[in-house]
């Protein structure tokens, strides 16, 4: 242990004192959110400024439907964005490409895309010419304007759209960059990124990218944030913070986000080699069906913010020197007062492997200097973590078992929520300051401070391996409380009068104060009460690397103020009213299905509570039951009854060979006559070896099950080939599937309540062939 007469209090005001700077800092970290939100400037603005009013009209445009890849919907957004910049004197040009994507997973199960695209691609040449101009290459911005098929507008996806309209128009009223700038409205993202992957495979102009900035609309309102970056060099971390210093993030955020349902993903743009930067809001959270994302409900402020960003990112980076380095990655982190730090991520591990030398260092210290010996260590190093364990479990049940604390997440209203978050982070600090008393009291302050920096070094490996990006927040607080730790070792520190001590304890603790709180908070905001095991985790961090300072200076009032905290805070969150937002239109979830082998058609409904008007349409159920004749077992159980056939034509196909085995095959052509926007084929008891489509391979290898999925073919011949392995009996089960339904084969719906999404009904004509 360290002396005792090391341990002498400074006094009562000393320590106050110190919280009092420590809950000062922690504060100015909360507070610092970087600049206000921007107003909504109106449709009369200059015209060198971005005007959310004028891109407000652009956004009405595109999001009056759903638009899913080869719908209808898809084909009149993109032909708007080409009469729109061609009235803006740009000469755009559509790429169509077919492109194919595989996925795999660790069973061998394979999934094959297949997509035409239709890309919308404008070039903005540079003013650099010559030789210079080759030195400087192009400036890539990327949006995509397709969407899913469920949601009610798809708002929240045409409004980067919107803003890189808006953004062209008020990049023609000023000088020209010095480098070209590229700017792709994207087909097929939701289906796989597919129209990026077209562009960056098959496009010429993607060989000239050298920095690509892509932006994406999470949710309905909220700031524009730094999302996410892949291959991004110091040069990019440093362009982003000049040219928009109000547009925040962190690597840490990034790596929450992943953890979130519906989380954006940069994809096929990281094939270009380059760095990237995505920038998206998250604010505003939609629900997961997307029955709200609609344009009334989009903040202003948001496209406002998403478009001004996206001007001065091209105007700033239009005029840099870019520099097409793809490093490693960057850590990125702010401080308060808008100070951000970054560093490559080749320093990660080092870092990591510093802080376990310098845990070796002062253990040995420890050992050496102030007599602590292994079995109070062992017993502290025991205790620690599982106490970090049970202050999770704890929160978990806490949030399971109290469903009256529920209504505090209300994202809109997000006080009740922090008043939650709060008094769950008051009550396992109280809990934690208990804990440590009796643990102090049979194993010493040093061993138990050491036991939860061992552990939190344990928790830096982990990090700097699976999540290298989110290493900072353990690496900083760690190498400060350690530093601290091993300075109170030396015989000159030891000298020193209490409050001098106490300051040294203070500046060890600082970091993780500075960066926790935040982090905290901004996981707590994204992951939602549910998931509260990422935001205690972070609190046992700030309290791990706090455990010398609380053991030596924490009065016993310090843990009955931060109880009585975390229960006024659970009462202020379960004082929150119900807030239920009403959908402006819900999901139609009938299916048409027509199908081949029973020669009849049929209405389905996943299991579920059912209106009145469904109640009529299944009246020959009364409840879900398996509809064995159709789909056997290996579907749940769903509603189900007889529909006219006249909805949808059944797949034409062509059977044209049946080979036998060794050369055990399927030979055959498909069109179809519904021109299906979507066509599914599944290879049914048989591992496919080969499979090819117009001569295009989908798959070269063994695969324990195969899926294709093809989009966009319209009534194109298409000719199958599949090789399986050994000589089976085996199928290909196809399904041709088309957005909506024959609402003339229904029964009248009655007028009033909630209408239904267009397009969110589905239609499918499905046929299954046996090879024998």
């Amino acid at each position: 242990m360290i002396p005792e007469h090391a341990h002498a209090r400074p006094g009562v005001l000393a320590s106050l004192a110190a919280f009092l700077f420590l809950a000062l800092l922690a504060w100015l970290a909360l507070r610092d959110d970087g600049a206000p939100a921007p107003q909504p400037l109106p449709r009369d603005a200059p015209a060198a400024r971005f005007s959310a009013g004028r891109a407000l009209e652009q956004l009405e445009t595109i999001a009056q439907a759903p638009r899913p890849i080869a719908s209808d919907a898809n084909r009149r957004a993109r032909e708007h964005i080409v009469d729109r910049l061609r009235a803006l004197g740009y000469a755009p040009q559509v790429q169509r490409a077919v492109v194919q994507k595989n996925y795999v997973d660790y069973n061998a199960n394979y999934e094959t895309i297949v997509g035409v695209v239709h890309n919308v691609l404008v070039r903005v040449p540079g003013s650099a010419g010559g030789s210079e101009r080759q030195r400087r290459p192009a400036l890539l911005l990327a949006v995509h304007y397709d969407s899913e098929c469920t949601t009610l507008g798809a708002a929240r996806d045409a409004m980067p759209v919107a803003a890189a309209l808006e953004m062209l128009r008020a990049l023609r009223s000023g000088a020209p960059p010095a480098n070209d700038l590229l700017v792709l409205f994207a087909d097929g993202e939701r289906a796989g990124s597919l129209g990026m992957q077209a562009f960056v495979e098959q496009h010429p102009w993607a060989r000239e990218v050298s920095l690509a900035l892509r932006f994406d609309g999470g949710d309905s309102g909220g700031p524009l944030i730094l999302y996410n970056t892949r291959g991004a060099n110091s040069a990019a971390i440093d362009g982003w913070r000049r040219a928009v210093p109000d547009v925040r993030g962190s690597s840490l955020m990034h790596e929450i986000h992943q953890l979130a349902p519906g989380a954006l993903r940069i994809g096929a743009l990281d094939r270009l080699q380059v760095p990237v930067l995505q920038f998206a809001n998250t604010g505003l959270p939609l629900d997961r069906a997307g029955e709200r994302d609609t344009v009334a409900r989009l903040q202003p402020a948001t496209l406002q913010h998403m478009g001004s960003a996206m001007l001065r990112l091209a105007r700033h980076f239009g005029q840099a020197p870019l520099d097409p380095r793809s490093g490693g990655g960057q850590v990125y982190f702010e401080l308060p007062f808008g100070a951000t730090v970054h560093y490559s991520s080749a320093l990660v591990w080092p870092l990591a492997f510093f802080s376990c030398l310098l845990l070796g260092g002062v253990s040995r210290l420890a050992w050496q200097r102030a007599g602590m010996r292994y079995t109070p260590f062992l017993q502290a190093a025991f205790v620690v973590p599982a106490l970090a364990v049970v202050l999770g479990i704890g929160a978990w049940q806490l949030w399971m078992q109290a469903p009256a604390l529920h209504r505090a997440w209300n994202p809109d209203a997000p006080r009740h929520a922090l008043a939650y978050l709060l008094g769950v982070c008051a009550l396992a600090a109280a809990l934690y300051l208990v804990a440590q008393r009796w643990l102090q009291r049979h194993t010493g302050a040093t061993a138990a401070a050491l036991a939860a920096l061992g552990a939190l070094v344990l928790v830096l490996l982990l990090a700097s391996w699976l999540a290298p990006s989110a290493s900072y927040l353990a690496a900083w607080p760690l190498l400060a409380s350690l530093a601290c730790l091993a300075a109170l070792h030396t015989d000159r520190v030891t000298a020193w009068p209490p409050a001098a001590r106490l300051a040294l304890l203070v500046l060890g603790v600082a970091p993780a104060v500075m960066l926790v709180p935040p982090a905290l908070r901004d996981s707590f905001l994204v992951l939602s009460p549910q998931r509260m095991n990422v935001p205690v985790a972070m609190l046992a961090l700030l309290l791990g690397v706090s455990t010398l300072l609380l053991a030596a200076h924490a009065r016993r009032y310090v843990a009955r103020a931060l109880l009585l905290c975390g229960l006024g805070g659970l009462a202020l969150a379960g004082s929150a009213d119900d807030v239920h937002e009403a959908p402006a239109a819900r999901i139609n979830q009938l299916v048409y299905y027509k199908d081949m082998p029973s020669w009849d058609a049929y209405w389905l409904k996943p299991a579920g509570p059912l209106d009145p008007w469904e109640r009529t349409l299944f009246a020959n159920l009364t409840q879900p039951h398996y509809f064995v004749n159709v789909f056997g077992w290996s579907q749940p159980k769903q509603w189900y009854a007889w529909a006219p056939r006249q909805g949808l034509a059944f797949p034409f196909i062509r059977v044209l060979r049946n080979g036998k085995a060794p050369d055990r095959h399927a030979d055959f052509t498909l069109a179809s006559k519904n021109r299906a926007p979507e066509i599914r084929l599944d290879v049914i008891n048989a591992r496919a070896i080969r499979a090819t489509m117009n001569g295009l391979t989908l798959l070269d290898k063994e695969a324990k099950t195969l899926k294709i999925v093809v989009y966009g073919m319209e009534d194109a011949t298409l000719h199958f080939r599949v090789d399986v392995l050994s000589d089976p009996i085996f199928g290909v089960k196809i399904e041709e599937v088309v957005p909506g339904l024959p609402e003339n084969l229904l029964p009248p719906r009655p007028a009033g309540g909630v209408p239904l999404i267009p397009l969110s009904g589905t239609s499918i004509a499905a046929d299954m062939l046996w090879f024998y």
